[in-house]
């Protein structure tokens, strides 16, 4: 089992996990622009997760764009493994600020960051 930057070959199980996790899924071109940014996957073998994170503002800040986890291999810790390692890459770059967004209602992924020491800064309340 390992975390390993992810290449083109890993985007099409990307993209079913992807599928299996939320309502507006990312497309295939999408995920193979990712690949410039940092991409990890959980390969065990086969992709059992990803997670993308992007920096900006001057490699000073970093933002945790998608993680995700297929529905058969939750609760193993591999979330933890990919926010562990995609922290550890990020403190090699110095950045500084880490952020992300999170539905509320996805309890066991906000419980998750907040275990790594993410906070809640804002909410955004939507009115449909």
């Amino acid at each position: 089992m390992s975390v390993r930057f992810a290449n083109k070959n890993d985007i099409d199980k990307v993209v079913e996990i992807e599928g299996l996790s939320f309502l507006q899924p990312w497309d295939y071109h999408v995920f193979k622009l990712a690949l410039a940014d940092i991409f990890l996957v959980y390969d065990e073998p086969g992709i059992a997760g990803y997670l993308i994170a992007v920096c900006c503002s001057k490699n000073i800040r970093a933002t945790i764009m998608k993680m995700a986890v297929h529905p058969e291999h939750r609760r193993k810790g591999i979330a933890t493994a990919l926010l562990n390692r995609v922290l550890e890459i990020l403190k090699e770059k110095e950045i500084i600020d880490v952020c992300l967004n999170v539905e509320m209602i996805r309890r066991p992924a906000v419980m998750l960051y907040q275990k790594f020491g993410f906070r809640i800064t804002q909410t955004i309340h939507m009115d449909y």
